[in-house]
């Protein structure tokens, strides 16, 4: 299973470097001891504290290893939390690479791990969390907030009040939707409520994992997509569903190609509109 977890990285390395992805890191200094690390197309949070360091999302085994030797650079101490955002396995591996560390996950991701058949999803989680769960790392307060099924059923954001920072994964790409690709398992009634959430904390950094940027105006501007598409179908489906079994199949059927969102017609991968509509409707009629 070990050759298996390297074999990953080196696909995933590879993938990476033949998209054009930068594979130096690059790091940014939020406060005297929260700083933002990009590497490998994906981002992960670092806050130093009194004893120790915490991390989110190490990813893999390969980049959770230069991630701990960027780390090194900034502090002497160890890594001793990891938050993993989710479920999927493209956030969860390398815990393994910090020894002393402890993990914390959402409660819900704990049935997905256990189906791993790939030796990518942790050996062990420490604390599996509740809906919120605030932790003190040094100076700085970590909120760890579950809003329900998201990207994933196990979604959790990261809100640091005082440095007026959120973090959070696959909600949002930034100057684009997400590809249709990716959707296939987000709930997007989830996806809309914590968006908005993560913009009434008014921050002044929004980090999303698959992007360098800080700006939180690409998170208002996911927000609004997110919200313009509810309007858009939601009441469309509740009056089919008011009629019957049949108008609301045809509904499911139709909405997908009739529904148009010209305010959003710059943003990357809009051709994939039509896959974010079926998602939006199944989200709100089927539950998932």
């Amino acid at each position: 299973m070990k050759k298996l977890t390297s074999a990953f990285f080196i696909i995933f390395t590879l993938f990476l470097s033949t998209h054009s992805v930068s594979q130096e890191v690059s790091v940014n200094k939020i406060s005297n001891n929260v700083y933002s690390m990009f590497l490998y197309h994906v981002h992960s949070l670092v806050v130093i504290g009194d004893k120790g360091v915490l991390l989110t999302d190490p990813a893999n085994s390969g980049r959770a290893a230069e991630l701990k030797e960027e780390v090194a650079k900034l502090t002497s101490l160890p890594i001793t939390k990891i938050v993993l955002t989710h479920e999927h396995y493209d956030h969860v591996g390398g815990t393994e690479v910090f020894k002393h560390a402890e993990v914390y996950a959402h409660r819900a991701t704990e049935p997905v791990f256990r189906l791993d058949v790939t030796d990518q999803a942790p050996k062990k989680v420490h604390h599996y969390l509740d809906d919120k769960t605030s932790l003190t790392v040094g100076e700085t307060q970590v909120d760890l907030l579950h809003y329900g099924a998201a990207d994933g059923v196990g979604m959790l954001a990261v809100h640091l009040p005082k440095e007026r920072v959120v973090y959070s994964a696959d909600l949002y790409e930034t100057g684009a939707i997400t590809k249709g690709a990716f959707i296939a398992d987000t709930n997007f009634l989830g996806s809309r409520i914590l968006l908005n959430s993560l913009i009434d904390f008014n921050p002044k950094y929004a980090i999303t994992s698959h992007s360098a940027e800080l700006d939180p105006q690409h998170l208002k501007i996911a927000a609004q997509f997110y919200n313009d598409l509810y309007n858009e179908v939601q009441p469309v489906l509740l009056k089919a569903m008011s009629k019957g079994y049949g108008p609301l199949m045809q509904a499911v059927g139709s909405l997908p190609q009739q529904v148009k969102l010209p305010h959003h017609k710059d943003l990357g991968n809009y051709n994939d509109l039509s896959k974010h509509v079926e998602r939006m409707v199944f989200s709100i009629f089927h539950g998932g």
